[in-house]
């Protein structure tokens, strides 16, 4: 059952679906009345509806159905250097799936690609979002922030553990992590554009109280990077939030 994200206010337990995804319903999946659809509301509600009438414009369902809230995953913030090409595109997309709850992108010295109206961008960045989290089931979609300089990245986090992906480092994100079991399982991870991040940058966050951590043992690219911390990150918090066995 496709999911979709209503905005509009509930009249007699009917909602309306519009804009692309009254697109997407009435001519890509050719929807008809009495089809069952799956919305998720502002706050997060998640309803089966059943289509009732489709017009020209917009599409009514009416809900017949309510599900539990799914568990809150942990807050991680994902700062990403700009990429080239479209891998940035991909890091939006994978990060959402995963369960990131904001994307700041962020333009870093050795960023190649130096971008000046990035108006374009961010409506591709965040239609990426939305379809992302139409597909995995999210409860809510993501915010892509606006494009960030260095400074305002680090700046922009001021709590929970905050973390620079930096492949010098010492420590790793096991250790990193270990303070997060006595908080809220919130965390920030920066990462640089694919020549890293200067050596200026690694000492303004460190001195900002962002911790470098290493990848492992191999070199992984930065969309590479990106995804993969955000994976353990989530993981690892939901272990660290696990109700104990009987």
């Amino acid at each position: 059952m496709p999911q979709f994200f209503v905005t509009s206010g509930v009249v007699n337990n009917k909602y309306r679906i519009e804009g692309d995804d009254f697109r997407h319903l009435s001519r890509v999946r050719r929807v008809r009345r009495g089809d069952l659809v799956a919305l998720r509301t502002e706050t997060g509600a998640r309803l089966q509806a059943r289509i009732v009438r489709i017009t020209d414009s917009w599409i009514e369902a009416e809900v017949v159905g309510r599900g539990a809230h799914a568990p809150s995953p942990p807050e991680v913030t994902l700062c990403m250097g700009i990429l080239k090409g479209k891998s940035f595109d991909t890091v939006v997309e994978k990060s959402v799936e995963l369960g990131v709850a904001r994307i700041l992108p962020i333009m870093c010295e050795r960023s190649v690609p130096r971008i000046t109206d990035d108006r374009e961008r961010m409506k591709r960045w965040k239609r990426k979002a939305i379809e992302a989290s139409k597909q995995c089931m999210r409860d809510s979609v993501p915010e892509v922030a606006r494009l960030h300089s260095f400074e305002e990245a680090i700046a922009a986090v001021d709590d929970g553990i905050r973390i620079i992906a930096h492949p010098g480092s010492d420590a790793s994100l096991r250790q990193a992590l270990d303070p997060a079991a006595a908080g809220p399982a919130k965390a920030a991870l920066l990462v640089g554009p694919e020549g890293g991040f200067s050596k200026r940058e690694i000492e303004r966050a460190s001195a900002s109280g962002w911790i470098p951590v290493n990848f492992g043992f191999t070199q992984l690219r930065a969309g590479t990077a990106a995804i993969v911390l955000c994976g353990i990150i989530i993981y690892e918090f939901e272990q660290i939030n696990l109700p104990p066995r009987d």
